[in-house]
């Protein structure tokens, strides 16, 4: 199965690489958060269907999506899989697509930057609000927010120093052919 960092074949050196395991463990910990929240909406719609309601399970579902998609943005972010419209940058020259590039990329840290500066507060100020009947802390969910913020600007960073800043917005996957 091959899942950005999941089933990638690795060479010698990237057994002592620290981003290598990084990278797996948040693949392999997204998928297993997926399948918590596949199983725990099983569980839940069975057991109301056969009359023993599993109270809490919605929550707990919610809870689990919610830290799959913030773990799933940023391996998307850390593979160049974010959105980008380049029909105007790509027809200027080098140095202007430099410019617009680290623009975009400044603006991308700092709007990142502020989710973390805001949101951190927010999530503590929330840890005592129960969510719903499962009687687990509304700080868990917003948590998710700055956390998955903190960990796409280490990739966005990781993937600046690794490509450069022009490279850097473009999919790893991405194939440009060119016209015959």
């Amino acid at each position: 199965m091959l899942f950005y960092g999941i089933g990638r074949a690795r060479s010698g050196s990237e057994d002592l690489d620290m981003w290598y395991w990084y990278d797996r463990f948040e693949a392999w910990l997204a998928v297993a958060l997926l399948g918590g929240t596949s199983l725990t909406l099983l569980v839940s719609s069975t057991a109301r269907a056969i009359g023993h309601p599993f109270a809490g399970g919605a929550e707990l579902a919610q809870l689990l999506f919610i830290w799959t998609a913030v773990l799933g943005a940023d391996i998307t972010l850390r593979h160049g899989g974010q959105v980008r419209i380049d029909a105007l940058t790509v027809r200027l020259p080098l140095p202007l697509q430099r410019l617009t590039s680290g623009l975009c990329l400044v603006l991308m840290l700092g709007f990142l930057a502020l989710l973390v500066w805001h949101g951190l507060p927010l999530a503590l100020s929330n840890w005592q609000s129960p969510m719903g009947v499962a009687g687990l802390s509304y700080g868990y969910i917003t948590l998710a927010l700055p956390v998955g913020a903190a960990l796409m600007i280490v990739s966005l960073m990781r993937r600046i120093l690794a490509k450069g800043i022009v490279p850097s917005l473009i999919a790893d996957e991405a194939i440009v052919e060119e016209a015959s």
